[in-house]
């Protein structure tokens, strides 16, 4: 049982940097494929860190995505089965997480700010986070209709794992523009800007040809947002 855990909770923490199951049918739009498997992997060790880290994570940057469609769209809740009791229970649930993480006891110190922020973006502290306490990259894509922009944001510390989201963002949905950007940050400070458009090839990216720098620094924890950037760990979609 220990190895089904640990595998429910790698392969969660992977899918939470895509759209949907990799190769799956589907049109870009966010589904939290990374959920079931988060939760398994919580129920089978209820005091895992990492784990209660991630789905909390999740669960935040999905109370998140819904009151944004709530305040611009709330009709189209319906047709998703969401709607205020729904993100309501979603908060009720991450608080309680958050609560489990804290009452486990000192996590150590690279994970404080990133808690700290994830507890604001909760609503159960107004505690301020150390805005350059970590290193991470940011895929950025987006396109627009009318008034209306859409867009897509990976969230990795780990370079392998971006480019792989990156690919299979592109095999899903080959882009919403011709200017894909993937970001570097050290420290909090953008360090590096990539144009990704350049570098496709069809729907995919040619990655012999793309320099990304390695990340110094302190690397963002797994589930954690980034304090002062607005930005969740992980796959976001977001129209507004």
């Amino acid at each position: 049982m220990a190895g089904d855990a640990h595998a429910a909770l790698e392969l969660g923490r992977l899918l939470c940097l895509t759209a949907s199951e990799p190769r799956a049918p589907g049109d870009g739009d966010q589904s939290w494929p990374e959920e079931r498997w988060l939760r398994a992997a919580v129920e089978s060790r209820p005091d895992d860190i990492e784990a209660l880290t991630l789905l909390t994570g999740r669960l935040a940057q999905q109370i998140s995505y819904w009151e944004a469609v709530l305040d611009m769209n709330p009709d189209v809740m319906e047709d998703y089965g969401e709607d205020e009791a729904t993100v309501r229970r979603r908060q009720i649930e991450a608080e309680e997480l958050y609560a489990r993480i804290r009452a486990a006891g000192p996590v150590g110190p690279a994970a404080e700010a990133g808690l700290d922020e994830l507890a604001v973006l909760l609503g159960v502290s107004g505690k301020p986070a150390a805005e350059a306490a970590y290193s991470f990259y940011v895929f950025e894509d987006e396109a627009w209709s009318g008034s209306v922009r859409y867009g897509t944001t990976i969230v990795a510390s780990d370079a392998d794992e971006i480019r792989w989201a990156c690919d299979e963002w592109f095999a899903l949905e080959t882009g919403l523009s011709s200017a894909p950007t993937l970001t570097t940050y050290v420290d909090g400070a953008k360090v590096s800007s990539i144009d990704l458009g350049r570098h496709l090839v069809d729907t995919a990216v040619s990655w012999d040809d793309v320099a990304v720098p390695e990340l110094t620094g302190l690397p963002l924890p797994v589930g954690l947002p980034v304090p002062g950037h607005g930005l969740y760990y992980g796959f976001t979609s977001a129209a507004e």
